[in-house]
């Protein structure tokens, strides 16, 4: 009996120790999850989710002789970002937003090859979305305030330390309506239009479906652009879309761009396609 006993309690101390273990087994593989890189699973728990933010930079390698320049120039510098209004012309206006985001996008997808460096963050706490946004928008205006004078052929000494014009930097943020209220101008009855938070969703599940893994692979990258491109552009409140340097003639020195601490998030995360 006393053999029995013995064996019992050794058995059940196993049990308890083996599940200690395995507790603090869990707690180091969370605590090993780094923060900065915004794990997935916290995506799925935020509650105050009615704005989202997706900032995406990407800088491209171009050549004196390269059409790409004049291709982004042409596309980007002429926009009106403009936001979703209260004027008549929402709907078409939505049309003509709908083919510049597919158009850039298909356009920087087509010159991946020419893809150096790339940034890309994406938020689903409203508050920390309308801060992510104004602050990238006025950070990237203020930079892009310079454009006139560093333009030509001898490099701004101020600003610059090279003529090369190596590279061009796009930047695209996005503001997304993620409210669960019916969108206004939709036809047909009241009770079947879709909600803001409807016509985001494609686009949100393929930015959610992003694993911590994969955040600065090129192929990313390309997924992000891809959902740019599926997006309803009545679910986007605020958008702007900037090239710097802001000319179809100019670029920026890889000496510059490498030397410039300021750009270093950005060079950090090397995205040449293989």
């Amino acid at each position: 009996m006393s053999n029995a006993v013995y064996l019992i309690s050794m058995f059940a101390f196993f049990l308890l120790l083996a599940g200690g273990g395995y507790l603090i087994y869990s707690a180091r593989q969370i605590e090993s999850v780094d923060p900065g890189r915004r794990s997935l699973l916290s995506w799925k728990r935020e509650s105050n989710g009615y704005a989202l933010f997706l900032g995406l930079q990407i800088a491209v390698k171009v050549f004196g002789t390269d059409s790409l320049r004049s291709q982004l120039a042409g596309l980007i510098l002429p926009v009106d970002p403009g936001s979703k209004g209260d004027d008549d012309s929402q709907s078409g206006d939505a049309v003509v937003k709908r083919e510049f985001l597919k158009s850039l996008s298909s356009l920087l997808i087509e010159n991946r090859y020419a893809w150096e460096y790339g940034f890309w963050d994406y938020r689903q706490n409203a508050t920390e979305a309308i801060d992510q946004f104004s602050q990238w928008k006025n950070e990237i205006e203020s930079a892009i305030a310079t454009a006139d004078d560093e333009v030509g052929a001898a490099p701004d000494q101020l600003h610059r330390t090279s003529n090369e014009k190596e590279f061009l930097i796009v930047s695209l943020m996005l503001l997304i309506d993620n409210r669960d209220i019916v969108v206004e101008d939709d036809e047909g009855e009241y009770d079947f239009r879709p909600t803001y938070a409807g016509l985001a969703s494609p686009f949100l599940q393929l930015i959610e479906s992003i694993r911590t893994e994969e955040f600065w692979a090129p192929e990313t990258f390309e997924r992000i652009l891809e959902a740019i491109r599926v997006i309803d552009p009545r679910s986007i409140e605020r958008d702007a879309i900037f090239l710097l340097p802001g000319s179809s003639e100019d670029g920026i020195s890889e000496i510059d761009l490498l030397g410039d601490p300021e750009w270093k998030y950005l060079t950090d995360h090397p995205i040449r396609a293989i």
